[in-house]
């Protein structure tokens, strides 16, 4: 639509303004929420890990105080009281103990269960080869022999923050290894817990571990999904704030230049008028004077009445480029009368019809089938067509020709009537089209540059407007739009009027 183009060729910022803050308050946001969902991430991961870890110490624990209950109860006691002494080196006590031991850890995950005697040597243990060996235990296993608390740890293959990096994991990668006292019960008569040995139990936590690490990267990868999402978000509403930002302040610039170009103009305007009207009462008389002064010298000096005849045709031309000045500076406001275009048309057309056919110039109208029925000061009206035309009858500088067209468009939800005039001449310099419109901007030798500004002016008094390009097929176009009136509840046209009431007399 005409109004739509219009409205992008004067609303769209040129170039979009930079708003360096907000893109790097937008990245600084990004860094904050990577960094706080990271440590969240890395927290909830760890809290859970630590959870993991502490239940399968207490598990260990639990299991460990079985055994010892079992082993005293089952082995120990029966041993003693039965064969005087606990020898393991005797295959029928070792078998007995290994008994004991299998019935309780079967079917849980223990990887080796070792027994230390106080000499420090592997005296029990569910892997033969271990039997007899030393320096197998922990360093604490002095301390454990004599009395000391249970200890627990985790025996890794390779550094633990490695492990993220080699899933999936070999088996045996992490084990937990408890080591404890081996406790009996205390005696009739004796409150001390008579301690028998050290136990140790070796659980493979490997698989545990490795839910462990999968659970810590989807919280990892969750937190670093939802960071970039609010980023998205972020950064869209920041763009979005940054594009309204940057229309609202190129707006805000353009009418402040419009404020300024106003204000000048207005002065320039107030100066042009005084001064203009301080010309024309003196030129009045010159002109008034050169053709009476014509009229008396017509039949005796030639060269006398060239020269009064060049006065005359000076003065006619600048007394209209007085009225021009004058009718800028000092807009009146248009009437609001019911008035027919294409009445405007035919009497703007009729006048310029001699001076059309002197420079061989065809004008093709299509006007006459739409209802160009509109309020407004028809002499403005009037004023205005006879400028665009004159222009566009001065572009051509000879034979062409004008079409005149004329059809419906609703802009803006309103009915409208856009009028088109487009000529063959050269068209307009793409360079200056945009400055056409401006008062005083003119590309003629000689010219004042108020044609097309006194007709912009005119125009939008009729709350429509004006739009310049160049057509197609090639030469200048003028679209004009201005509201359109129905006929129906409304007075007739003036001229439609007036045309009656002279063709009564």
């Amino acid at each position: 639509m005409f109004f739509e183009e219009l409205h992008a060729d004067r609303g769209a910022p040129g170039q979009e303004l930079p708003f360096s803050y907000a893109r790097t308050l937008s990245w600084l946001s990004l860094v904050f929420i990577l960094l706080t969902n990271l440590v969240l991430s890395f927290f909830i991961s760890n809290s859970a890990r630590e959870t993991l870890l502490t239940k399968q110490k207490e598990f260990a624990n639990l299991l460990v105080d079985n055994l010892n209950n079992q082993i005293f109860r089952r082995f120990a006691l029966p041993t003693i009281l039965g064969r005087g002494r606990i020898a393991l080196r005797q295959p029928t006590q070792y078998e007995h103990l290994n008994r004991v031991v299998q019935s309780v850890i079967q079917g849980l995950p223990v990887a080796r269960l070792r027994i230390y005697d106080f000499s420090y040597l592997v005296a029990f243990s569910t892997a033969i080869e271990d039997l007899g060996r030393a320096g197998l235990a922990s360093p604490k296993l002095d301390e454990i022999l004599h009395g000391g608390e249970s200890v627990s740890e985790i025996i890794a293959s390779f550094p633990a923050w490695q492990a993220p990096f080699r899933l999936p994991l070999k088996p045996g990668t992490f084990v937990l290894r408890v080591l404890a006292p081996l406790r009996g019960e205390p005696l009739p008569g004796h409150d001390d817990i008579p301690i028998m040995g050290a136990l140790e139990l070796t659980q493979d936590i490997t698989e545990d571990y490795e839910r462990v690490l999968a659970f810590q990267g989807i919280i990892v990868v969750l937190c670093l999904l939802s960071s970039i999402i609010l980023f998205a978000l972020l950064l869209v509403l920041i763009h979005r704030s940054e594009r309204i930002l940057s229309e609202r302040m190129y707006k805000n610039r353009l009418l402040e230049n419009e404020l300024h170009s106003n204000e000048r103009l207005a002065s320039m305007g107030r100066v042009v008028a005084s001064i203009a009207h301080e010309i024309r009462n003196p030129l009045g008389i010159i002109r008034s004077s050169a053709e009476l002064l014509q009229r008396r010298t017509e039949q005796t000096d030639k060269a006398t009445t060239r020269l009064l005849g060049a006065i005359y045709d000076e003065s006619v031309r600048l007394s209209q480029t007085v009225n021009d000045f004058l009718d800028y500076a000092r807009p009146r406001k248009p009437r609001q009368d019911l008035i027919d275009i294409n009445i405007i048309l035919d009497q703007v057309l009729a006048f310029l019809e001699a001076e059309f056919a002197r420079h061989s110039l065809l004008v093709e109208r299509n006007t006459h089938d739409i209802n160009l029925l509109t309020k407004g000061d028809k002499d403005l009206l009037y004023r205005a067509f006879y400028n665009i035309l004159v222009n566009a009858q001065q572009a051509i500088a000879g034979p062409g020709h004008i079409l005149i067209s004329a059809n419906e468009n609703n802009a803006d939800s309103k009915p409208y009537l856009e009028l088109t005039f487009t000529d063959s001449g050269p068209g307009f310099d793409e360079a200056t089209i945009d400055h056409i419109l401006d008062p005083f901007f003119t590309t003629k030798d000689g010219g004042t540059g108020l044609g097309l500004p006194i007709v912009q002016s005119i125009i939008t008094s009729h709350e429509g407007s004006i739009h310049l390009d160049n057509a197609p097929e090639g030469g200048a176009r003028i679209r004009v739009l201005l509201p359109k009136c129905d006929l129906e509840n409304q007075d007739q046209p003036e001229q439609t009027q007036n045309k009656r009431e002279t063709g009564r007399r």
